[in-house]
């Protein structure tokens, strides 16, 4: 494995990454349904938990853990720090949406919220981070 930390062990679960990363596509889509910005702030936030503080307490992954309790799937642990890269990734990919959403620019959310997704979806539907392969180089 060529994304492993020499620094940090932390190990997390990849179906809860990737029923995150699949709320993460729902929740950038329905900020474009909806153009509620607190859904955004929202999203950032759990970005935030989940990158800067500990994944344990995102409600992104409390949910994803609750899930796959529901439906007694037994977790499947990978490294964590790709993961957690990547997170802080998509807090900034978030946070820019928020403040150019707050500046009224229409554009620049709706790419970078097209970028979001379509990362998202990658990890949630064929397991591939890009996010991760940034913090492999």
């Amino acid at each position: 494995m060529g994304e492993t930390c020499p620094i940090s062990y932390k190990l997390v679960d990849e179906k809860v990454v990737r029923i995150n990363s699949i709320l993460t596509a729902i929740t950038v889509l329905s900020f474009f349904i909806t153009s509620n910005k607190f859904v955004i702030v929202f999203l950032s936030v759990d970005f935030f938990i989940r990158g800067f503080i500990d994944p344990v307490y995102s409600p992104y992954s409390m949910l994803s853990k609750s899930l796959l309790r529901f439906s007694n799937n037994k977790p499947k642990l990978i490294d964590g720090s790709p993961k957690i890269f990547a997170a802080k990734l998509g807090f900034v990919f978030s946070s820019t949406i928020v403040l150019f959403a707050i500046l009224n620019y229409h554009m620049i959310p709706i790419v970078i919220g097209i970028l979001l997704i379509l990362f998202a979806l990658l990890e949630g539907i064929f397991g591939y981070c890009v996010g991760c392969k940034i913090y492999a180089i």
